[in-house]
């Protein structure tokens, strides 16, 4: 038996099979499409599925972690930012029961990351976290006392959009996010096009450029995580997406400024990085099926 898990990110889509022990058996990904997302996203879906069911025999469920406001009964997307453009009213999770007869589940990616750290990852041990994703933008999920808070509209989490800033018309995501991080580069850095892995490497190695770029974000960064720290109290804030690789490079400069946001000797939370890294929306997506349908526990 196997199980199907789906990402879609603003950048790209990542899938992956799961056998009946919740070992990743396989993965990979594709580009995002651009444009007409309500059309393309599934279309893109359905070319995943059908190199997946031809290969893996007795799929028995697909679970999907999507960027934007989920409705995780109905599996619409009720609100999307400026990620993905056109992609509200999107419903993956009937578009794939209608096409493929399979039981699907659908779910917000930050959500879907934050159950996956919470099943097979860094908060194992925690009931009382917030997981944020830096990524093409910004998502937050928070769990308190070991249940996911979803909110009254399924909207609970959503710092990307907080901290409005009148002067520079932007958002938290807009300063903080990957993308954000990556067009300063590109405007600083002359001829710069590379990615934010390449960013990092060249400030581990001494470019005193790129390692300016990546304080003043990580003061951005900060600046978000404070605010979460004063209204929620988290155990830990758990840092997920690809940047969750850099681990304590990023985290130490994240640390550095979180006191300039806070009152002195205020804060107890603990930051920390994914286990899962990109990964841990997968995870998650599948959770579903594991924890219900098998009656599998936590492992």
């Amino acid at each position: 038996m196997h199980w199907i898990g789906i990402d879609v990110g603003g950048t790209v889509i990542k899938y992956a099979v799961f056998d009946r022990n919740a070992a990743m058996i396989f993965h990979d990904s594709v580009e995002t499409p651009r444009g007409e997302a309500h059309i393309r996203i599934p279309q893109q879906l359905a070319v995943i599925m059908d190199s997946l069911l031809e290969r893996f025999e007795a799929v028995q469920g697909v679970g999907i972690s999507t960027a934007g406001v989920v409705d995780p009964g109905t599996g619409e997307i009720v609100f999307a930012g400026g990620t993905i453009p056109e992609y509200k009213g999107t419903n993956l999770k009937r578009f794939i029961q209608d096409r493929y007869g399979l039981s699907t589940v659908v779910a917000n990616d930050v959500n879907a990351a934050a159950w996956g750290e919470k099943w097979k990852g860094a908060a194992r041990s925690s009931g009382d976290f917030f997981c944020i994703t830096l990524g093409t933008g910004i998502g937050g999920a928070l769990f308190c006392e070991g249940k996911l808070v979803a909110g009254a509209h399924y909207r609970a989490g959503e710092i990307g959009h907080s901290l409005y800033d009148k002067t520079s018309g932007t958002t938290y995501e807009q300063r903080a996010s990957m993308t954000a991080l990556l067009l300063t580069a590109s405007r600083r850095l002359p001829g710069f096009t590379g990615s934010g892995q390449e960013l990092f490497a060249k400030a581990r190695m001494g470019s005193m450029e790129c390692l300016s770029i990546i304080e003043a974000w990580a003061e951005e960064i900060a600046r978000g995580l404070a605010q979460i720290v004063l209204l929620f109290d988290p155990s830990i804030i758990l840092i997920g997406g690809g940047v969750s690789e850099q681990k304590e490079f990023l985290l130490d400069k994240i640390k550095l400024h979180m006191g300039s946001y806070l009152p002195a000797q205020f804060s107890r939370t603990e930051l920390i990085t994914a286990e899962l890294g990109n990964r841990a929306a997968l995870y998650g997506a599948v959770y579903p099926y594991y924890m219900d349908e098998m009656g599998v526990g936590e492992q």
